[in-house]
Formats: structure tokens, C-alpha cells, sequence
């Protein structure tokens, strides 16, 4: 399933996302603020927001990069997990 990232191009946190997506090996797609989408946009998405980046696993909203961190965390040990069940 795809990531989906609602961020702005000189953000140092959108490019942390990115980072963190590419390392996990995701898919991920990044919507640029003022060129994809717009604030009022975001904000029927997610009410009163003042940050970027926001972060949805397919239709799933994760949250910042905060939660994504942990979420990937999470998920990573879920597959480490079923890849040792499978071997045993």
C-alpha cells in the first residue's frame, strides 16, 4: 500500500518523511504544497492544521513525522516477526 504526503518543498521535515520511506523500502507519494494541493485543501483533510508534512498509508491517516516514525517502527517488527514465524 502506498504512503501519501501532503508536504512543502523546502520543508526539512517532508524531507525527513521522504528519507524514512526510502530507507524502509515504501511506496510513497508526495503531494507539494502550492503545487499539488492547497492549505484550504489540507485543511478539509485535517482541521485546523499548522504543519506539514501530513501522513496517510493508503486511505489511513498516520499523522506527522512523529507517528509515521513510530508507525513504520511497528511495522517493521510485525515483518521481522512473521519472517521468523515463516522460517521456523
Amino acid at each position: 500500500m502506498t504512503y501519501y504526503v501532503y508536504g512543502a518543498e523546502k520543508s526539512e521535515t517532508t524531507r525527513k518523511v521522504e528519507l524514512l520511506l526510502v530507507i524502509c523500502r515504501r511506496d510513497y507519494k508526495i503531494f507539494w504544497l502550492g503545487e499539488d494541493y492547497t492549505i484550504d485543501q489540507l485543511r478539509k483533510l485535517v482541521p485546523d492544521t499548522n504543519f506539514v508534512p501530513h501522513i496517510y498509508h493508503g486511505a489511513k491517516y498516520i499523522g506527522g513525522v512523529k507517528e509515521l516514525h513510530d508507525y513504520l517502527y511497528s511495522e517493521l517488527k510485525q515483518e521481522k516477526q512473521f519472517q521468523n514465524e515463516t522460517r521456523e
